[in-house]
């Protein structure tokens, strides 16, 4: 499915986005080629598919956002 799909953040019900850990978004840069995209999140500099914390993955970084997954909860942000 298209980042689109995916619900976002503030969209989530309070019971679901009280289950997910708390992260701090600090820049992102887009670009056409995904090698050169990154997200940068609680101070790391992360690219497409590596983990911010146990059981939470960055899948996609998207112009509109960023598509993340936790224990198989995926949400926009």
């Amino acid at each position: 499915p298209t980042s689109a799909a995916v619900p976002r953040y503030g969209d989530l019900p309070e019971s679901v986005r009280s289950t997910l850990p708390a992260i701090s978004v600090q820049g992102v840069t887009w670009s056409e080629n995904p090698a050169l995209r990154h997200l940068i999140v609680n101070g790391r500099v992360l690219q497409e598919g590596q983990s911010i914390g146990p059981e939470h993955v960055l899948e996609q970084i998207g112009r509109d956002g960023s598509v993340l997954n936790h224990r198989g909860q995926r949400y926009r942000i």
